[in-house]
């Protein structure tokens, strides 16, 4: 991953309206984002939102910060309208399919591959 990359694409997609991102800090130090917007998908139903990307720095997992990100992503979705929440998690991932899962997202059918290293993606839903 490239994080100049990343970066300058998450810049684009705020200043073009298409995203939303929370930033969890400690002191000065940034230790996770949640990125959230409309639904990608044109097939998803009205009022769907997305978890576009939630990260934690590993040295702060276990501290609260990961829920506290997806919650602030998940009220910053209800006050857009959405009464649903999606979300791509790598099938591999146990560690994030079962924050999810404790979090009330449930395994749709829906699968692709991510874009990072073609690897299997699993589609979680939540209602808001």
């Amino acid at each position: 991953m490239d994080p100049v990359a990343i970066a300058g694409s998450w810049a684009e997609s705020i200043a073009a309206g298409r995203s939303r991102i929370h930033v969890a800090v400690l002191g000065e130090l940034v230790i996770g984002y949640a990125g959230v917007g409309p639904e990608r998908d044109q097939a998803a139903p009205p009022a769907t939102g997305e978890l576009y990307a939630l990260f934690v720095h590993p040295s702060r997992w276990d501290t609260g910060a990961g829920r506290a990100l997806t919650d602030a992503a998940c009220a910053d979705l209800r006050a857009a309208g959405c009464t649903t929440v999606q979300l791509w998690v790598l099938e591999a991932n146990t560690r994030a399919r079962r924050f999810y899962s404790r979090y009330g997202f449930t395994e749709t059918a829906d699968r692709t591959h991510s874009s990072l290293n073609d690897l299997p993606e699993i589609r979680l839903r939540a209602s808001l």
